[in-house]
């Protein structure tokens, strides 16, 4: 027997006894409850546009969703899991042990806060993706990827500040607060990840730092005074066109921003990443590094020469990935519309995740 079919099997039961559960218990259709580090994630607040918070209160640990459940007859339709909530794994399990339904949500996440992200298992490291291995790439694949790359290539990108000097790698800062971070890597400071990358990365290209939209001081403690100091090193503002640097480097560096999705998957540039991610299993597509590296950065033939990444197999896995990211996204008009925001909702759910499994996604 095949581990795929074991797992199968195993998914087939689970969701038996979840429906003899809930045969026993009244969901109270049209509700949620909620888990958030972030009260007002996106997905919150649109379902509050059209459902109740049965419980109406944030939920911050596995105990005390118990405790709702011994003391409210009813079981939420949905909860919603916002990014890195305290104590997030006891919850989950706490909801899943109950038969209540999960999803997992992300905010603003491809394109830049355009769409929302939802998921049936976790989002970065946890979600769903990063266990996913590309077996083909299907035609409906392919045009999906390939109307969105021209959907965001067909915008006038603008033009590179004057003082960046080619060849260069651009690294788009962060919030430092990111809950990646925080729950990752734990940095108080982007300057050591700079530092490192700057001492891997041969000296004649420039690092093009670039300030993040929504950075406030203390995401850019030392930045200013760090890239006085590396060589070949310099900060470009916010308002500097993200388009006209991505399409004029050799390459993109980072910790988990979205930009390096974008470059890599819109963009074809070659992308190197210290924290982990949806990315992460996918080495073929983002290069993973960190600190410990003592070496020469890997895969760098393609940062000097970006047509090797442009092989068959490349472009094929770079529209698989695109294609399963957009398969995880609603859109913003339709979070607005609570009958069609449920629909989706429940389709990337846990419960349809057991139901049936990956394909789930295909027709998304």
């Amino acid at each position: 027997m095949r581990i795929s079919d074991i797992r199968l099997r195993g998914n087939v039961v689970s969701f038996t006894l979840t429906l003899v559960y809930l045969m026993a218990v009244k969901i109270m259709k049209g509700t949620y409850a909620w888990a958030s580090s972030y009260p007002d994630f996106w997905m919150r607040r649109c379902h509050r546009r059209g459902f109740d918070d049965l419980y109406g209160t944030e939920l911050k640990s596995g105990a005390e969703l118990a405790r709702l459940l011994k003391n409210v007859p009813w079981l939420p339709e949905i909860l919603l899991i916002g990014n890195f909530p305290a104590d997030r794994q006891a919850i989950r399990a706490a909801a899943v042990a109950a038969g209540i339904n999960v999803v997992h949500s992300e905010d603003g996440f491809f394109p830049h806060y355009e769409t929302l992200h939802a998921d049936p298992l976790g989002f970065c490291w946890e979600s769903s993706i990063p266990g996913m291995q590309i077996s083909s790439c299907s035609e409906r694949q392919r045009q999906k990827a390939d109307a969105t790359r021209c959907a965001i290539l067909t915008n006038p990108p603008g033009e590179i500040p004057p003082c960046i000097r080619k060849p260069y790698v651009l690294w788009p800062l962060q919030l430092i607060a990111d809950q990646v971070n925080v729950c990752d890597l734990n940095v108080k400071s982007w300057a050591g990840l700079i530092r490192h990358f700057r001492g891997a990365l041969p000296a004649k290209y420039q690092l093009v730092i670039k300030q993040h939209p929504r950075a406030e001081l203390k995401d850019e403690i030392g930045l200013h005074d760090l890239a006085h100091q590396l060589p070949n090193t310099l900060m470009v503002s916010k308002t500097a066109s993200l388009p006209a640097l991505l399409r004029e480097c050799s390459a993109v560096a980072g910790a988990n921003s979205t930009v390096l999705h974008e470059a890599r998957l819109i963009y074809h540039k070659p992308v190197y990443a210290y924290a982990r991610s949806w990315f992460t299993n996918h080495a073929e597509l983002i290069f993973p590094i960190s600190q410990k590296m003592s070496e020469a950065l890997p895969h760098f033939e393609i940062v000097e020469d970006n047509r090797l990444l442009r092989t068959e197999r490349l472009d094929a896995y770079a529209d698989w990935y695109l294609a399963q990211l957009l398969a995880r996204q609603i859109s913003r008009e339709t979070a607005q519309t609570p009958s069609k925001l449920r629909e989706w909702v429940l389709r990337l759910s846990y419960h349809s995740y057991l139901k049936y499994g990956e394909e789930i996604f295909l027709n998304c």
